[in-house]
């Protein structure tokens, strides 16, 4: 049985991946920051025995050290850092929340990263050895520069974090090229979940369903790649 970890597994993008690759059969690690809380996870894995609740939480290292040794030894299949957060606050020039700012580089990028260094030799010792990062075409220069950013207003927070998250990650495929291991960065698209909300074009199952179309696919063929939940390739 393959085996999928899943970051932010506790709502939005993240459920609705848990929710699905546990309908496949998959074994699916659903990781939350408050365990206990994360009440429709847990009621996922009480439906479904392949699926197993932990405790992540990004920001402190000690919670991603505890993950590690918890899952030490056990391959991951396919690694989905879809944890992140979208500040609303401060995103105008003069009014910037720097404290803001500084957590979404803690959530959006440091974070992912830590886990992966943690949870590396998970991936290695699989089969398919894949790992996923959700991103944002939020994250495009291109887009910035063709001026779409005025369609999601300014977002200085969330945009410059997933655009560094972008880079470390095409820096992370490049290195992990050599061991086999495949990374992938994703645009889940404008998706109907409280980060979302309720004007979004897609829905959670829609996203997802593409999503996971597009991971299964040959990972060396997606190595490297910023691609769309519908395979097409997107601006960087």
């Amino acid at each position: 049985m393959a085996t999928v970890l899943i970051t932010g597994a506790n709502r939005g993008l993240g459920l609705e991946f848990a929710k699905q690759y546990a309908e496949d059969g998959w074994e699916v690690l659903g990781t939350a920051r408050d365990r206990q809380n994360a009440t429709e996870l847990q009621d996922l894995s009480k439906k479904s025995k392949n699926v197993h609740v932990l405790e992540l939480d990004l920001s402190k290292e000690d919670s991603i050290h505890k993950l590690a040794g918890e899952l030490k030894g056990r391959a991951i299949d396919v690694l989905i850092q879809n944890s992140g957060i979208y500040p609303r606050e401060g995103q105008k020039i003069g009014q910037i929340d720097y404290n803001g700012w500084g957590e979404a580089f803690e959530t959006n990028v440091l974070g992912p990263m830590r886990v992966t260094e943690a949870l590396l030799e998970n991936v290695a010792a699989s089969e398919r050895k894949q790992i996923a990062f959700i991103s944002s075409s939020m994250a495009s220069l291109k887009a910035v520069q063709g001026g779409s950013v005025a369609l999601a207003g300014t977002s200085y927070q969330y945009r410059s974090s997933k655009t560094a998250l972008n880079m470390a990650s095409l820096i992370l495929a490049k290195e992990l090229e050599p061991r086999g291991i495949s990374v992938v960065i994703i645009d889940p698209g404008w998706v109907k979940t409280d980060m979302g909300g309720p004007r979004a074009q897609l829905t959670p199952e829609q996203s997802i369903s593409g999503i996971r179309k597009v991971l299964a696919g040959d990972p060396k063929e997606l190595a490297g790649k910023f691609v769309g939940h519908d395979g097409t390739p997107r601006p960087w």
